[in-house]
């Protein structure tokens, strides 16, 4: 059974203007109303260029010096300075940055920031990106971020790796990130990352008492829910309230009886249906593997490469051929 899934629009834009008032008119549609305090705006510039696939944006912006008060945000703004100082204070936290320098501005709290001729790349997200991640960690389900910068160099150098890999797929002219399933992944890495990287309330989180049992009716249940909507862009906390159980209870059930976890049970049965996919299709008629891959949520093509060789014991453009 088919199931048709609309794509996600992206769209490009780019921007220039000198007018300090436009360019809070536009700064007010991109991140919502501030409150602003300009200085001398003899030479005034706002320019930049941002690309937005549905919830999420990301913006590369050069500004002239100021100041803004922020009411709180409900989507995760995450910074990267390229040019320039900015500082922020984010509720009881105060941070200044420099060029090469990375921050979250956390949801739920006000926010004051100050810039000189401030460069920076932005990447935005929705909060339920994080919260998805915690809640998969078993960590509850809400997450609050209590400090703005990583929590190591390593963990930074991670940050922007992931931060760029999905920046490229984002801006790459047909992005694949139209496609819903590749989408929900790319969110789903930068709030595995996001959490991972930035101080917040799953690494402090107090002991959790174990999941409980998970009866093998429930578990079958779960299997017939992921099989029946493979083609969704499915969440671990999707299949598991298909079930009525915590996401952590479906993870440790799913591996005490079958030996993988949900989201690696979903990832093997798109290997399946992509190789289906593959194996009825035509050649000539234009159908390539890189198409069917992305249809079916797979945004970085080595690891499907990789994962389908392993899984099958050939290439995909093996299966397309025959």
């Amino acid at each position: 059974m088919s199931v048709d899934v609309e794509r996600v629009p992206v769209l490009r834009s780019e921007f220039a203007t000198s007018d300090p008032n436009a360019a809070e008119v536009m700064s007010a549609e991109m991140y919502g109303a501030f409150k602003p305090r300009y200085g001398p705006t003899d030479g005034f510039t706002f320019d930049g260029r941002r690309t937005t696939a549905g919830s999420m944006s990301l913006d590369h912006l050069v500004h002239s010096s100021m100041s803004i008060d922020v009411a709180p945000l409900d989507y995760l703004m995450f910074v990267f300075v390229t040019g320039g100082t900015l500082n922020v204070t984010a509720g009881d936290l105060e941070t200044r940055l420099r060029i090469g320098d990375t921050a979250v501005l956390p949801a739920g709290v006000p926010l004051s920031m100050s810039w000189e001729r401030l460069g920076k790349e932005v990447i935005s997200v929705p909060l339920r990106a994080a919260e998805q991640a915690a809640a998969e960690t078993g960590a509850g389900d809400g997450v609050s971020f209590v400090g703005t910068t990583p929590v190591s160099a390593a963990m930074d150098r991670f940050w922007r790796s992931t931060v760029g890999f999905v920046a490229h797929q984002l801006e790459t002219p047909e992005s694949p990130l139209a496609e819903p399933l590749v989408y929900v992944q790319a969110l789903n890495l930068l709030g595995a990352a996001a959490v991972k990287t930035f101080p917040n309330t799953t690494m402090t989180a107090d002991y959790q008492p174990g999941p409980g049992t998970v009866t093998p009716a429930v578990l079958r249940r779960a299997v017939e829910f992921i099989d029946g909507n493979a083609a969704l862009p499915l969440t671990l906390t999707d299949i598991a309230r298909s079930t009525s159980v915590t996401p952590r209870a479906l993870h440790d059930g799913f591996l005490r009886q079958y030996g993988t976890s949900p989201l690696d049970y979903l990832h093997r049965v798109r290997l399946e249906r992509v190789r289906r996919d593959l194996q009825a299709a035509d050649p000539r008629s234009g159908v390539t593997v890189a198409s069917v891959a992305t249809r079916w949520g797979f945004l970085n093509r080595g690891k499907f490469f990789a994962s389908y060789y392993e899984r099958f014991g050939q290439h995909p453009a093996s299966t397309l051929r025959s």
